[in-house]
């Protein structure tokens, strides 16, 4: 396995304690890094989670390991959440709004970034669930400028780096587990964005918009994806 690898598929199944520790090494992992970035340690993830660092290095080889396989789990969550916002909601434009709130506050730049120049390409399952999220994206678009509730002259690639423009989740220098009001700011910034994006909308936006093309290169040399 290389070092930039994630686990195997599940062609070879864990037996039910080992996917119980990879679902709580991954979850402890994503609630560490979005509280202290990309820096913090596989120690601190151990600690955090009561696991020893040999369990976490037997399913991760190394922190690239683990954030690309948090980033998969994040992706693969936002895909379903748009989905059923679809599904669920009388109409559209609260469809986008329900999904695009739900990715802010899963999304943070600090959940991401596996290895800014990373020469290797991102693994065919990262690859792919990306390509999932993003046209689960385009259709929520599509389908929300088609009830002309949204500004027709934006489009999914847009909204995906707008969202990575919000600031992540701040932290109290004096106090790290605080609570306070830095953690409401990503709803207060969703909210000035989606007000931005909703029809018809006053101002003129320079062209030419991002496409997939641009979306790649953002994902390839911010985050190593």
């Amino acid at each position: 396995m290389s070092p930039s690898t994630p686990p195997p598929p599940a062609d070879r199944p864990l037996r039910a304690d080992a996917r119980q520790n990879v679902e709580q090494i991954l979850q402890v992992a994503q609630d560490v890094f979005a509280d202290l970035g990309y820096q913090a340690s596989i120690a601190e993830v151990a600690r955090r989670s009561g696991l020893g660092l040999g369990t976490i290095y037997r399913h991760f080889p190394n922190k690239t390991a683990l954030v690309e396989r948090i980033a998969i789990k994040v992706m693969r969550e936002s895909v379903t959440e748009v989905r059923r916002a679809l599904a669920e909601e009388p109409a559209t434009w609260t469809a986008f709004t329900r999904a695009v709130r739900h990715m802010a506050r899963l999304r943070s730049s600090q959940l991401f970034p596996v290895s800014r120049g990373r020469a290797k390409e991102p693994s065919p399952e990262l690859a792919g669930i990306r390509t999932q999220l993003l046209t689960a994206l385009e259709d929520l678009v599509a389908r929300t400028q088609g009830a002309g509730a949204m500004r027709d002259d934006v489009t999914a690639y847009d909204v995906v780096l707008m969202l990575n423009s919000i600031p992540p989740r701040l932290a109290d220098a004096e106090d790290p587990g605080d609570d306070g009001p830095a953690a409401d700011l990503t709803d207060r910034y969703v909210g000035v964005l989606l007000d931005g994006l909703r029809a018809p909308g006053s101002e003129t936006l320079a062209q030419p918009a991002p496409g997939r093309r641009e979306i790649d290169q953002f994902f390839r040399t911010m985050y190593g994806l």
